[in-house]
């Protein structure tokens, strides 16, 4: 396969993977400013998923207050955040555009039709009021795609880059989203362990479609920190935990490795990182720390990435 169309197939998988994560990351605001403020007050928790989504300066050029309506314009449909829902879908639409002949039919009038309902969406059907109603659409949406994908793609080695851009992503996203939670939603380590610490917790898990299955993995033992971060993080059962999303980068690499008869760096370094991921347990993350583990490893990541574009799609190192 061309470096090229591997690279287009790449992120047009992420671009719908990312998709998805915004609108969970407006979920979890949606969600948790239902909750009253305590008198102490909580960091805002709209503009902490700007933080979270690596967005605030970006929002704060175009805005210059903390608004609700606002970041949910800017996350959904604003033609300047190139990271808004239908900033994604339009590079999703243009990238695959570049290689329709990679793909199937019907991957390519999945991601088409979204790309023409999403375009008239904001100004014909959008209200703020039916913001749940919307994000389900997004993620429905979403879901329809990876089916389609699922159900009619060659597995073939573009399939691996298609599923190498899924799972990045969500990677990404679910150590962010874990640290919005922790580290910047609540004002002090005291609110640890709280009834509003255990319930953003349960929000944040309905967000990422993983309450009903912690419940199943844990029964129905309370919701709490160290819980979590071993479903979230280091369960190998759970969809949307790190570990998941790091087993099946390295099993797309593997694949990769064995299609072009040759192994490299970047599919040595991520089988590093999952060997760590192995070896750890949720009290050594608490010890190291919990918002510098999450830091480190969206690090590590965005190394490992440089590495899979050297290798893939420069075909400059090996």
């Amino acid at each position: 396969m061309l470096s090229r169309t591997a690279e287009n197939l790449y992120w047009t998988a992420r671009y719908i993977e990312r998709a998805d994560s915004i609108a969970r990351l407006l979920e979890v605001a949606y969600r948790i400013h239902l909750i009253p403020n305590t008198s102490e007050g909580y960091l805002n928790e709209w503009e902490s998923i700007l933080s979270a989504a690596g967005i605030k300066e970006s929002y704060l050029n175009n805005y210059k207050e903390i608004s609700k309506n606002k970041i949910e314009y800017f996350l959904l449909f604003d033609p300047n955040n190139s990271s808004s829902v239908k900033a994604c879908i339009e590079s999703a639409r243009n990238n695959l555009k570049m290689v329709r002949t990679a793909v199937t039919l019907e991957v390519w009038n999945t991601v088409n039709t979204w790309y023409h309902e999403i375009d008239k969406y904001d100004t014909e059907k959008y209200d703020t009021k039916n913001l749940p109603m919307t994000l389900d659409w997004i993620k429905k949406q979403v879901n329809l795609i990876k089916g389609t994908i699922n159900n009619t793609q060659l597995m073939n080695d573009g399939f691996d880059f298609i599923y190498l851009g899924i799972f990045y992503e969500r990677a990404d996203f679910t150590a962010r989203i874990i640290d919005v939670k922790y580290y910047i939603l609540l004002p002090s380590s005291s609110y640890v362990g709280t009834q509003v610490d255990n319930f953003q917790w349960s929000i944040m898990l309905r967000s990422v479609s993983a309450y009903r299955g912690f419940k199943w993995a844990y029964g129905n033992s309370q919701i709490d920190y160290t819980k979590i971060i071993d479903f979230l993080i280091l369960s190998e059962l759970c969809p949307r935990s790190i570990f998941y999303a790091l087993d099946k980068i390295q099993h797309h690499l593997g694949r990769l490795t064995k299609f072009y008869k040759s192994d490299n760096k970047a599919h040595r370094n991520i089988k590093a990182i999952h060997k760590g991921l192995i070896d750890s347990s949720a009290d050594e993350i608490i010890e190291f720390g919990l918002h510098e583990f999450l830091t480190k490893f969206i690090d590590d990541m965005s190394t490992t990435y440089s590495d899979l574009e050297e290798v893939y799609f420069l075909g400059i190192d090996k």
